[in-house]
């Protein structure tokens, strides 16, 4: 799976949309909590809005589609900012294999989340984080896709064996 930020303009048919839903219903989560809640956004004045809310996410204007996730605010924060991140995998998963091209944009900072709460009129109890880009791609990013060596990132036991790299990498990746 690849991140696109490039989509043609055809719209993604509503049947793809219901059964990422479907994907995204069937997802764990913490203690079976279920946080999150979606929009399917298709206006392109909103999707414009939602796309000056994140750095980086000037391409969500142009998607025929965006998925905003937000979540049921409960007791366990940390709990519900994983499952966010489990359940909008699950789609954007879902999406690849339908041949729908996905980029999340994280909503940031605190006054731009207000302004795509606001376009969204996400209820208050409702945490806001980020809306998934969707669409046909109108470029397959080439190539393959540069990931850290596996003896990089991954120990056995405990986090002092071996060649466990504390360095992040900077800028894209291709």
């Amino acid at each position: 799976m690849r991140a696109v930020r490039r989509f043609e303009r055809s719209p993604v048919p509503h049947v793809f949309v219901e059964q990422w839903f479907e994907h995204a219903r069937r997802c764990g989560s913490s203690k079976n909590s279920q946080p999150w809640r979606f929009a399917a956004v298709t206006d392109p004045q909103v999707l414009a809005v939602l796309a000056g809310c994140g750095d980086d996410g000037a391409f969500l204007a142009d998607a025929p589609l965006g998925i905003a996730v937000a979540a049921v605010q409960g007791a366990f924060p940390f709990s519900t900012i994983f499952d966010l991140g489990r359940v909008s995998q699950a789609i954007m998963i879902a999406a690849w294999a339908d041949g729908v091209g996905t980029c999340p944009v994280v909503l940031e900072p605190a006054d731009r989340i207000e302004e795509a709460r606001r376009a969204l009129h996400v209820p208050s109890r409702c945490r806001l984080d980020l809306v998934i880009a969707c669409g046909f791609p109108a470029k397959v990013p080439a190539g393959r896709l540069d990931r850290l060596p596996r003896e990089t990132i991954r120990q056995f036991e405990t986090f002092s064996q071996g060649q466990f790299s504390l360095e992040i990498p900077q800028g894209p990746r291709t």
